[in-house]
Protein backbone atom coordinates (compact mmCIF):
# COMPACT_ATOMS: atom_id res chain seq x y z
CA UNK A 1 0.00 0.00 0.00
CA UNK A 2 1.27 3.66 -1.06
CA UNK A 3 0.35 7.13 -0.02
CA UNK A 4 -0.30 7.76 -3.77
CA UNK A 5 -2.37 4.53 -4.16
CA UNK A 6 -4.20 5.90 -1.26
CA UNK A 7 -6.32 8.50 -2.55
CA UNK A 8 -7.97 6.38 -5.29
CA UNK A 9 -8.91 4.39 -2.12
CA UNK A 10 -13.16 5.12 -0.89
CA UNK A 11 -12.73 8.19 2.08
CA UNK A 12 -14.04 5.01 4.76
CA UNK A 13 -10.92 3.32 4.01
CA UNK A 14 -7.70 5.78 3.98
CA UNK A 15 -7.49 6.13 7.18
CA UNK A 16 -6.84 2.86 8.45
CA UNK A 17 -4.57 2.47 5.28
CA UNK A 18 -3.10 5.80 6.54
CA UNK A 19 -2.86 4.17 9.87
CA UNK A 20 -0.70 1.43 8.73
CA UNK A 21 1.70 3.63 6.41
CA UNK A 22 2.28 5.49 9.77
CA UNK A 23 3.08 2.04 11.89
CA UNK A 24 5.49 1.34 9.56
CA UNK A 25 7.32 4.46 9.84
CA UNK A 26 7.26 3.73 13.88
CA UNK A 27 8.43 0.15 13.56
CA UNK A 28 11.45 1.55 11.49
CA UNK A 29 12.76 3.17 15.18
CA UNK A 30 12.62 -0.36 16.18
CA UNK A 31 13.70 -2.18 13.48
CA UNK A 32 16.42 -0.55 11.86
CA UNK A 33 16.69 -2.62 8.74
CA UNK A 34 13.03 -1.26 7.66
CA UNK A 35 15.08 2.11 7.56
CA UNK A 36 16.46 1.35 3.99
CA UNK A 37 12.48 1.52 2.70
CA UNK A 38 12.62 5.09 3.71
CA UNK A 39 13.70 6.40 0.18
CA UNK A 40 10.52 4.63 -1.14
CA UNK A 41 8.63 6.83 1.92
CA UNK A 42 10.32 9.89 0.07
CA UNK A 43 9.03 8.83 -3.35
CA UNK A 44 5.66 8.31 -2.28
CA UNK A 45 5.64 11.62 -0.58
CA UNK A 46 6.67 13.55 -3.49
CA UNK A 47 4.91 12.24 -5.95
CA UNK A 48 1.94 12.56 -3.87
CA UNK A 49 1.98 16.40 -2.77
CA UNK A 50 3.55 18.07 -5.58
CA UNK A 51 0.64 20.17 -6.86
CA UNK A 52 -1.31 19.32 -10.24
CA UNK A 53 -3.14 22.47 -11.31
CA UNK A 54 -6.87 21.28 -12.78
CA UNK A 55 -8.67 23.49 -14.81
CA UNK A 56 -5.86 25.05 -16.99
CA UNK A 57 -5.96 25.52 -20.30
CA UNK A 58 -3.84 22.64 -22.31
CA UNK A 59 -1.35 25.34 -24.40
CA UNK A 60 -0.88 27.26 -20.90
CA UNK A 61 0.06 23.78 -19.20
CA UNK A 62 2.40 22.76 -22.31
CA UNK A 63 4.26 26.50 -22.13
CA UNK A 64 4.03 27.34 -18.22
CA UNK A 65 4.81 25.47 -15.09
CA UNK A 66 1.24 24.87 -12.76
CA UNK A 67 1.82 27.31 -9.74
CA UNK A 68 1.92 25.68 -6.55
CA UNK A 69 -0.84 25.57 -3.87
CA UNK A 70 0.12 27.07 -0.85
CA UNK A 71 -1.79 24.69 1.50
CA UNK A 72 -0.69 21.68 -0.37
CA UNK A 73 3.23 23.49 -0.60
CA UNK A 74 2.89 23.55 3.14
CA UNK A 75 1.95 19.98 3.17
CA UNK A 76 4.48 18.84 1.15
CA UNK A 77 7.50 21.01 3.35
CA UNK A 78 5.86 19.28 6.53
CA UNK A 79 6.08 15.99 5.04
CA UNK A 80 9.89 16.88 3.84
CA UNK A 81 10.66 17.88 7.24
CA UNK A 82 9.25 14.75 9.30
CA UNK A 83 11.49 12.40 6.85
CA UNK A 84 14.68 14.46 6.97
CA UNK A 85 13.76 14.34 11.01
CA UNK A 86 13.52 10.77 10.97
CA UNK A 87 16.40 10.50 8.75
CA UNK A 88 18.49 11.94 10.97
CA UNK A 89 17.11 10.35 13.89
CA UNK A 90 17.94 7.18 12.14
CA UNK A 91 21.28 8.43 11.51
CA UNK A 92 22.00 8.23 15.43
CA UNK A 93 20.80 5.00 15.14
CA UNK A 94 22.68 3.24 12.48
CA UNK A 95 25.88 3.07 11.11
CA UNK A 96 25.07 4.01 7.08
CA UNK A 97 23.63 7.40 6.94
CA UNK A 98 25.16 8.48 3.80
CA UNK A 99 23.33 5.69 1.76
CA UNK A 100 19.97 6.35 3.35
CA UNK A 101 20.48 9.83 2.30
CA UNK A 102 21.70 9.56 -0.59
CA UNK A 103 19.14 7.05 -2.01
CA UNK A 104 16.14 9.60 -0.04
CA UNK A 105 17.40 12.12 -2.17
CA UNK A 106 17.52 9.99 -5.30
CA UNK A 107 14.25 8.91 -4.69
CA UNK A 108 12.79 12.04 -4.40
CA UNK A 109 14.39 13.52 -7.54
CA UNK A 110 13.01 10.98 -9.95
CA UNK A 111 9.48 11.25 -7.93
CA UNK A 112 9.67 14.91 -8.87
CA UNK A 113 11.13 14.19 -12.90
CA UNK A 114 8.12 11.74 -13.02
CA UNK A 115 5.49 13.98 -12.01
CA UNK A 116 7.06 16.47 -14.40
CA UNK A 117 6.96 13.95 -17.04
CA UNK A 118 3.53 13.10 -16.44
CA UNK A 119 2.34 16.77 -16.53
CA UNK A 120 4.07 17.30 -19.80
CA UNK A 121 1.98 14.12 -21.56
CA UNK A 122 -1.44 15.17 -19.75
CA UNK A 123 -0.83 18.76 -21.50
CA UNK A 124 0.22 17.19 -24.32
CA UNK A 125 -2.65 14.86 -24.87
CA UNK A 126 -5.33 17.95 -23.63
CA UNK A 127 -3.92 20.00 -26.31
CA UNK A 128 -4.19 17.69 -29.21
CA UNK A 129 -7.69 16.78 -27.74
CA UNK A 130 -8.36 20.85 -28.13
CA UNK A 131 -6.72 21.16 -31.33
CA UNK A 132 -8.99 17.96 -32.72
CA UNK A 133 -11.90 19.81 -31.26
CA UNK A 134 -10.80 23.48 -32.79
CA UNK A 135 -10.94 21.64 -36.08
CA UNK A 136 -14.32 19.90 -36.42
CA UNK A 137 -16.26 23.17 -35.14
CA UNK A 138 -13.68 24.94 -37.90
CA UNK A 139 -14.68 22.86 -40.14
CA UNK A 140 -18.76 22.30 -39.25
CA UNK A 141 -18.16 26.76 -39.44
CA UNK A 142 -16.66 26.63 -43.04
CA UNK A 143 -19.53 23.97 -44.22
CA UNK A 144 -22.30 26.46 -42.90
CA UNK A 145 -20.52 29.24 -44.26
CA UNK A 146 -20.29 27.74 -47.63
CA UNK A 147 -24.33 26.51 -47.15
CA UNK A 148 -25.09 29.94 -46.75
CA UNK A 149 -22.99 31.02 -49.15
CA UNK A 150 -24.32 28.85 -51.66
CA UNK A 151 -27.85 30.12 -50.45
CA UNK A 152 -27.30 33.68 -50.99
CA UNK A 153 -26.10 33.43 -54.28
CA UNK A 154 -29.08 31.10 -55.48
CA UNK A 155 -31.56 33.80 -54.12
CA UNK A 156 -30.22 36.16 -55.61
CA UNK A 157 -29.76 34.67 -58.68
CA UNK A 158 -34.02 33.65 -58.54
CA UNK A 159 -34.24 37.61 -57.60
CA UNK A 160 -31.91 38.57 -60.99
CA UNK A 161 -34.09 36.18 -63.34
CA UNK A 162 -37.17 37.63 -62.14
CA UNK A 163 -36.13 40.64 -62.43
CA UNK A 164 -35.27 39.87 -66.28
CA UNK A 165 -38.54 38.29 -66.58
CA UNK A 166 -40.86 41.73 -65.23
CA UNK A 167 -38.04 43.74 -67.89
CA UNK A 168 -38.83 41.81 -70.78
CA UNK A 169 -43.01 41.62 -69.79
CA UNK A 170 -42.92 45.33 -69.41
CA UNK A 171 -40.85 46.57 -71.89
CA UNK A 172 -40.37 43.80 -74.76
CA UNK A 173 -43.53 42.15 -74.86
CA UNK A 174 -45.02 46.05 -74.51
CA UNK A 175 -43.41 47.10 -77.75
CA UNK A 176 -44.44 43.75 -79.41
CA UNK A 177 -48.10 44.05 -78.92
CA UNK A 178 -47.92 47.54 -80.08
CA UNK A 179 -46.16 46.16 -83.30
CA UNK A 180 -48.49 43.60 -83.77
CA UNK A 181 -51.50 45.87 -83.56
CA UNK A 182 -50.09 48.62 -85.99
CA UNK A 183 -49.53 45.60 -88.66
CA UNK A 184 -53.30 44.59 -88.08
CA UNK A 185 -54.23 48.04 -88.38
CA UNK A 186 -51.91 48.69 -91.76
CA UNK A 187 -53.38 44.91 -92.97
CA UNK A 188 -56.62 46.27 -92.60
CA UNK A 189 -56.02 49.61 -94.55
CA UNK A 190 -54.16 48.32 -97.12
CA UNK A 191 -55.26 48.08 -100.65
CA UNK A 192 -52.48 47.12 -102.82
CA UNK A 193 -52.72 43.49 -103.21
CA UNK A 194 -48.91 43.50 -103.24
CA UNK A 195 -48.30 44.34 -99.73
CA UNK A 196 -51.26 41.70 -98.47
CA UNK A 197 -48.78 38.95 -98.16
CA UNK A 198 -45.55 40.66 -97.02
CA UNK A 199 -47.93 42.58 -94.29
CA UNK A 200 -49.10 39.08 -93.51
CA UNK A 201 -46.11 37.62 -92.83
CA UNK A 202 -44.77 40.28 -90.92
CA UNK A 203 -47.90 39.68 -88.79
CA UNK A 204 -47.17 35.81 -88.61
CA UNK A 205 -43.51 36.62 -87.49
CA UNK A 206 -44.60 38.94 -84.70
CA UNK A 207 -46.96 36.83 -83.24
CA UNK A 208 -44.50 34.26 -83.33
CA UNK A 209 -42.05 36.28 -81.34
CA UNK A 210 -44.71 37.29 -78.94
CA UNK A 211 -45.25 33.68 -77.88
CA UNK A 212 -41.59 33.27 -77.98
CA UNK A 213 -40.85 35.88 -75.46
CA UNK A 214 -43.92 34.71 -73.58
CA UNK A 215 -42.55 31.42 -72.49
CA UNK A 216 -39.69 32.51 -72.15
CA UNK A 217 -40.71 35.08 -69.51
CA UNK A 218 -43.02 31.86 -67.41
CA UNK A 219 -39.60 30.48 -68.14
CA UNK A 220 -37.80 33.09 -66.22
CA UNK A 221 -40.52 33.30 -63.37
CA UNK A 222 -40.70 29.73 -62.65
CA UNK A 223 -37.42 29.10 -62.44
CA UNK A 224 -37.18 32.17 -59.65
CA UNK A 225 -39.99 31.11 -57.25
CA UNK A 226 -37.85 29.81 -54.01
CA UNK A 227 -40.22 27.56 -52.43
CA UNK A 228 -38.94 27.79 -49.13
CA UNK A 229 -38.94 31.56 -49.18
CA UNK A 230 -42.60 31.01 -50.66
CA UNK A 231 -43.84 29.10 -47.89
CA UNK A 232 -42.00 31.49 -45.37
CA UNK A 233 -44.14 34.35 -46.92
CA UNK A 234 -47.03 31.90 -46.40
CA UNK A 235 -46.16 31.37 -42.61
CA UNK A 236 -46.39 35.34 -41.94
CA UNK A 237 -50.06 34.90 -42.37
CA UNK A 238 -50.41 32.45 -39.61
CA UNK A 239 -48.29 33.96 -36.73
CA UNK A 240 -51.14 33.36 -34.45
CA UNK A 241 -49.44 29.83 -34.63
CA UNK A 242 -46.71 28.32 -32.87
CA UNK A 243 -45.24 26.74 -36.12
CA UNK A 244 -42.25 24.41 -36.87
CA UNK A 245 -40.86 24.45 -40.40
CA UNK A 246 -38.15 21.62 -41.32
CA UNK A 247 -37.04 22.41 -45.24
CA UNK A 248 -34.66 19.87 -46.59
CA UNK A 249 -34.52 20.33 -49.84
CA UNK A 250 -31.97 21.21 -52.57
CA UNK A 251 -32.44 24.15 -55.00
CA UNK A 252 -33.45 22.29 -58.08
CA UNK A 253 -36.70 21.69 -58.04
CA UNK A 254 -39.18 21.13 -60.48
CA UNK A 255 -42.08 24.07 -60.98
CA UNK A 256 -44.53 21.66 -61.22
CA UNK A 257 -43.51 20.57 -57.86
CA UNK A 258 -43.02 24.21 -56.33
CA UNK A 259 -46.40 25.67 -57.27
CA UNK A 260 -48.21 22.12 -56.11
CA UNK A 261 -47.00 22.58 -52.83
CA UNK A 262 -47.21 25.98 -52.23
CA UNK A 263 -50.81 25.84 -53.04
CA UNK A 264 -51.43 22.68 -50.68
CA UNK A 265 -49.27 24.55 -48.07
CA UNK A 266 -52.11 27.33 -48.54
CA UNK A 267 -54.84 25.41 -48.57
CA UNK A 268 -53.93 22.82 -45.83
CA UNK A 269 -53.20 26.31 -43.28
CA UNK A 270 -56.87 27.92 -44.60
CA UNK A 271 -58.47 24.30 -43.22
CA UNK A 272 -56.54 24.13 -39.94
CA UNK A 273 -57.30 28.20 -39.40
CA UNK A 274 -61.20 27.11 -40.66
CA UNK A 275 -62.16 23.96 -39.03
CA UNK A 276 -59.11 22.92 -36.22
CA UNK A 277 -58.74 24.28 -32.93
CA UNK A 278 -55.11 23.51 -33.09
CA UNK A 279 -52.59 26.10 -31.42
CA UNK A 280 -49.26 24.47 -33.11
CA UNK A 281 -48.35 23.27 -36.92
CA UNK A 282 -45.83 21.20 -38.02
CA UNK A 283 -44.59 21.31 -41.83
CA UNK A 284 -41.87 19.15 -43.42
CA UNK A 285 -40.75 19.07 -46.79
CA UNK A 286 -37.76 16.91 -47.36
CA UNK A 287 -36.02 15.59 -50.76
CA UNK A 288 -34.98 12.00 -51.05
CA UNK A 289 -33.15 10.34 -54.18
CA UNK A 290 -36.40 9.50 -55.97
CA UNK A 291 -39.17 11.58 -54.46
CA UNK A 292 -39.94 14.62 -52.46
CA UNK A 293 -42.11 14.36 -48.88
CA UNK A 294 -44.50 16.97 -47.68
CA UNK A 295 -46.00 16.26 -44.10
CA UNK A 296 -48.55 18.80 -42.90
CA UNK A 297 -49.64 18.02 -38.90
CA UNK A 298 -51.46 19.93 -36.05
CA UNK A 299 -52.40 19.49 -32.39
CA UNK A 300 -56.19 20.30 -32.88
CA UNK A 301 -59.01 17.55 -31.45
CA UNK A 302 -59.73 14.67 -33.37
CA UNK A 303 -62.75 14.79 -35.76
CA UNK A 304 -64.76 12.19 -36.48
CA UNK A 305 -66.90 13.90 -38.98
CA UNK A 306 -65.03 15.02 -41.09
CA UNK A 307 -65.99 15.11 -44.67
CA UNK A 308 -63.57 16.19 -47.39
CA UNK A 309 -64.49 19.68 -49.01
CA UNK A 310 -63.26 21.49 -52.45
CA UNK A 311 -60.01 22.32 -50.92
CA UNK A 312 -59.07 18.63 -50.09
CA UNK A 313 -60.41 17.55 -53.68
CA UNK A 314 -58.31 19.91 -55.56
CA UNK A 315 -55.30 18.72 -53.44
CA UNK A 316 -55.62 14.91 -54.75
CA UNK A 317 -56.09 16.58 -57.93
CA UNK A 318 -52.99 18.50 -58.34
CA UNK A 319 -50.74 15.17 -56.16
CA UNK A 320 -52.74 12.41 -58.45
CA UNK A 321 -51.61 14.94 -61.95
CA UNK A 322 -48.17 14.60 -60.47
CA UNK A 323 -48.35 10.78 -59.97
CA UNK A 324 -47.69 11.58 -56.13
CA UNK A 325 -49.38 9.61 -53.22
CA UNK A 326 -51.68 11.37 -51.04
CA UNK A 327 -53.27 10.62 -47.47
CA UNK A 328 -55.19 12.44 -44.94
CA UNK A 329 -56.02 11.80 -41.36
CA UNK A 330 -57.93 12.91 -38.68
CA UNK A 331 -57.69 10.99 -35.74
CA UNK A 332 -54.73 13.02 -33.92
CA UNK A 333 -55.52 16.28 -35.50
CA UNK A 334 -55.07 17.09 -38.78
CA UNK A 335 -51.94 15.46 -40.84
CA UNK A 336 -51.24 15.27 -44.60
CA UNK A 337 -48.96 13.10 -45.96
CA UNK A 338 -47.73 13.72 -49.56
CA UNK A 339 -44.77 11.91 -51.62
CA UNK A 340 -44.19 12.85 -54.87
CA UNK A 341 -41.86 11.34 -57.58
CA UNK A 342 -38.72 13.22 -58.21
Amino acid sequence: MSFASIQKLPTNLRKPCCGLCFLFVLLTFFWNPLAFYLPLLAYEITILFVPVQKNRPACADAFFKPQQNPAQGRVYIFSAFCLLLLLIIQTLRTAAPAPLFLLCALAGYLSWKSRQIWQAKQSLHLLRDSSTENQILLRQKNQNLIHQQDYEIHVATLKERNRIAREIHDNVGHMLSRSILQTGALAALNCQEQLKEPLNALKSTLNSAMDSIRESVHGLHDDSIDLENSIQEILKDFSGYQITLDYDIGFAVPASIKYCFISIVKEALSNIARHSKATAISITLRQHPLLYQLAISDNGEPNCSFQPGMGISNMEERIRNLNGNFSISTKHGFRIFISVPA
